[in-house]
């Protein structure tokens, strides 16, 4: 199946520009707020107004996203400056084309024009990813990565950006696009995935996975609300998808049956080619108008599938005789999501580049600034003022020391081990018990200091008695009016005390 004709893919027009007359309102906010002449920033608004001017007629290639993206990024960064939403003091008309319709769409809000720019983001990678032929590799990576980049962008669309705006950006269509997109991405890496003869299993549930996302694409499709919404292109997409449903629920028991037929459980084998007969037939019926390149993919996929299945019902009926069982009672077949919508950065440098607006600050963050750097500056000092207090601390313990700054810090005399510590260690080693016997000594002498700490308490405690009684008998024979005299032997005995203490 590698060499399968390639399906069409559904891609998305561009939305059309109006008016966006941002350039006066803009030089009065910077008059107002920021208390510059805004005259000074028309260099930035022509720069704004020419970048317009090539997102609103964008180039359908791959330099055309990147101007979108810079749009939508230098408008975001435009609103952070000088705020042009609903109901802001700048906020100035809007007008793009709602794409079912055809009908102008005004609104005062910035925010508008960003999602407008958005919904062409999307719309433009699908329109790229659906050109493409993919016959080779690199074609058919390009593609899925376009589709993965379009779903992004209606993702961010959806989830970021009022649904109220117009008919084409409500949430059901956003979603539907989402939807679709992402199987198409999907629907390439089967491609890619045949085309490198992976695993039978695995292609069976990348086929899955595409016939879940174009399964829910479908429901939106069938709903009543989405089609007033979608208009005439609803039936054209969803004979398209519902053809598709059919076509890949094919592949995937085709290659469920393959995967049958290598663990050669040639009953299953039937049932599982026997059923991808049944899809492509009913994807058959579906395709009555499609183009010629759906009608070759349809008849390439019935000389396989047909071809598969004569084969194995005529070798288990002749050769093996293996039970045939009901489809219901085999192993479904679960979907591997192998794509994903690629985010959108609004303030990735690397795509919007350096922002215009760069220079207009406003006076709070002026003065905020100014704070600042008086704070930084008051702060400086008080650090240094300690480090100048702890630098003479320094000094002074130093010079206390006797030591000279450049002695202690030539590190270059530690690097050799000095001679009178060399001639230490000589003489203890020729006497190896040295440090056994000097433990044993202060062992000994801690001993000694605990016996003679004990006597000396026990003194202390009997003088302490003793110059209690004698200071009672001393006021008892003391003379009226004369302060009592102290026993000369008792204060002798506690010097001597104190001195051994």
């Amino acid at each position: 199946m590698e060499a399968v004709p390639r399906m069409p893919m559904i891609w998305l027009d561009l939305k059309e520009a109006g008016e966006f007359g941002f350039n006066q309102a803009v030089k009065k906010f910077v008059l107002r707020n920021y208390g510059e002449n805004p005259e000074s920033y028309n260099e930035e608004l022509k720069k704004l107004e020419l970048l317009r001017q090539n997102a609103v007629s964008v180039p359908r290639d791959f330099e055309g996203c990147s101007i979108l993206r810079k749009y939508f990024g230098q408008l975001h960064y435009l609103q952070s400056r000088v705020p042009m939403g609903a109901e802001n003091e700048a906020a100035v008309p809007v007008t793009w084309t709602e794409i079912f319709s055809g009908k102008a769409v005004t609104h005062e809000d910035i925010k508008y024009e960003q999602a407008c720019i958005l919904y062409n983001l999307g719309a433009l990678h699908s329109m790229l990813g659906a050109m493409d032929k993919r016959v080779s590799e690199e074609g058919m990576k390009v593609s899925c990565t376009h589709f993965q980049c379009a779903a992004g962008a209606f993702t961010y669309l959806r989830d970021h950006f009022p649904h109220s705006y117009s008919v084409d950006m409500s949430h059901q269509i956003l979603t539907l696009n989402i939807n679709l997109l992402l199987g198409q991405a999907q629907e390439c890496l089967l491609e890619k995935s045949m085309l490198d003869n992976r695993k039978s299993f695995l292609v069976a549930r990348i086929s899955a996975q595409v016939v879940d996302y174009y399964k829910e694409a479908c429901r939106a499709l069938e709903n009543s609300d989405t089609a007033s919404l979608l208009g005439k292109i609803q039936k054209d997409w969803k004979k398209l998808v519902q053809m598709k449903i059919y076509y890949f629920a094919a592949i995937a028991h085709l290659h469920m049956g393959k995967q049958a037929e290598e663990q050669q459980k040639f009953g299953e084998r039937v049932v599982y080619f026997q059923s991808a007969l049944d899809k492509l037939n009913e994807a058959i019926k579906l395709a009555k108008g499609q183009p010629e390149t759906v009608q070759e993919a349809l008849r390439f996929a019935l000389d396989v599938i047909g071809g598969k299945y004569n084969s194995a019902k005529k070798d288990n009926d002749f050769i093996y005789h293996e039970a045939v069982p009901a489809l219901d009672t085999l192993q479904s077949v679960k979907g591997a999501t192998l794509v994903k919508a690629l985010p959108v950065n609004p303030t990735d440098p690397a795509v919007t580049g350096p922002d215009i607006f760069a220079k207009l600050v406003p006076m709070a963050a002026h003065e905020a600034s100014s704070l600042y750097s008086e704070e930084k500056a008051k702060l400086l000092r008080e650090v240094m003022a300690k480090i100048e207090a702890k630098n003479e601390v320094l000094d002074q313990f130093m010079d206390s020391m006797q030591l000279d700054p450049e002695t202690v810090d030539n590190l270059e005399m530690y690097n050799h081990i000095p001679p009178v510590l060399m001639e230490k260690c000589a003489a203890l080693s020729v006497r190896p018990d040295t440090v056994k016997n000097l433990v044993q000594s202060m062992q000994v002498l801690s001993g000694v200091f605990t016996d003679v700490e004990a006597s000396l308490k026990e003194i202390r405690d009997l003088l302490d008695a003793d110059e209690l009684q004698d200071q009672k008998l001393q006021e008892l024979l003391a003379k009226p009016g004369s302060p009592p005299s102290p026993s000369p032997g008792l204060a002798e005995v506690s010097k001597e005390w104190a001195k051994y203490t």
